[in-house]
């Protein structure tokens, strides 16, 4: 009886560290691709302790012109400036994106993204030239993390941005975008794989 009450703690205590750390399996300090289109989701949900801004958007735009635009996280500041500081995912449905500093960011995944070397800010700015091939509305969307800079995915925040503009030759009023927070296939079919895993190791390891 005593053997069955330990090897259950074990379990237990197994299972429940697995829960707690799942965020942190996928947390993607290097930058993150598609699994981060939903948003943050490796640093727990959403919060309103952090505000994400496109800053320089036109009202409408012109496909003949380039625009200076800027990505923008507010949030608990970060008073240790040698520690990490945030961390983006951007997608834009049309038109060509040049960050500033290629080093700090990287196109991945049919987005962009910062890399490891730009996680010491909170701001990103880029170009935005628009297609000359379409005037559709264009989609901007931005998931954005104010991290605490103790290298793990606990005290972290995150936030999202969405804004659809229309061309100034079809200034029809856009749809704009709407934030699903549910959790995506990818992240449960991950959590599983493992725990299965661990389930596998834990019943060889006490049998």
């Amino acid at each position: 009886m005593g053997g069955q009450r330990q090897r259950s703690v074990i379990l237990g205590t197994a299972l429940l560290f697995l829960v707690l750390g799942a965020p942190t399996l996928s947390s993607m300090p290097a930058g993150v691709g598609e699994l981060g289109d939903n948003g943050c989701t490796c640093h727990g949900g959403d919060s309103t302790s952090v505000s994400v801004h496109v800053l320089g958007l036109p009202e409408v735009y012109a496909s003949n012109m380039s625009y200076n635009l800027s990505i923008v996280i507010d949030g608990p500041p970060q008073d240790d400036a040698n520690s990490h500081q945030g961390g983006f995912r951007f997608t834009v449905t049309s038109g060509v994106v040049v960050f500033e500093n290629s080093t700090n960011t990287q196109s991945l995944e049919d987005g962009w993204t910062h890399q490891l070397s730009g996680t010491y800010q909170r701001v990103w700015n880029f170009t935005w030239t628009p297609s000359n091939e379409s005037i559709d509305p264009v989609e901007f969307i931005v998931h954005g993390n104010a991290v605490n800079g103790n290298g793990q995915s606990s005290g972290d925040a995150w936030n999202s941005f969405g804004a659809a503009i229309a061309h100034q030759d079809a200034p029809q009023e856009p749809e704009q975008p709407v934030f699903d927070r549910d959790i995506g296939a990818l992240d449960w079919t991950v959590f599983a794989a493992g725990l299965a895993a661990l389930m596998f190791f834990l019943v060889r390891t006490i049998k």
